[in-house]
């Protein structure tokens, strides 16, 4: 009962980019541009949901999107 003798297992089970001690090389760069792609992304469904936003009752307590939805009239709150 054992292992192998003939080498190191890592080299078998884990591949480069995912391994123990994966540090891949641009990585700061790879963030920033999944960044900067999440916020593409977010800022025009934001501004579809501030657009298409309808509240017929006003709320119990404020909330942060009175302060930009357009059928409140008085903000009295």
């Amino acid at each position: 009962m054992g292992g192998d003798a003939a080498g190191d297992f890592r080299t078998k089970v884990w591949s480069m980019p995912g391994g123990p001690n994966c540090r891949p090389v641009h990585w700061k760069r790879n963030t920033a541009i999944a960044m900067v792609g999440i916020i593409i992304t977010c800022i025009p469904i934001a501004m579809i949901s501030v657009k298409l936003e309808e509240r017929p009752h006003l709320p119990v307590r404020p909330i942060p999107s009175q302060l930009w939805c357009k059928n409140f009239g008085k903000k009295e709150y």
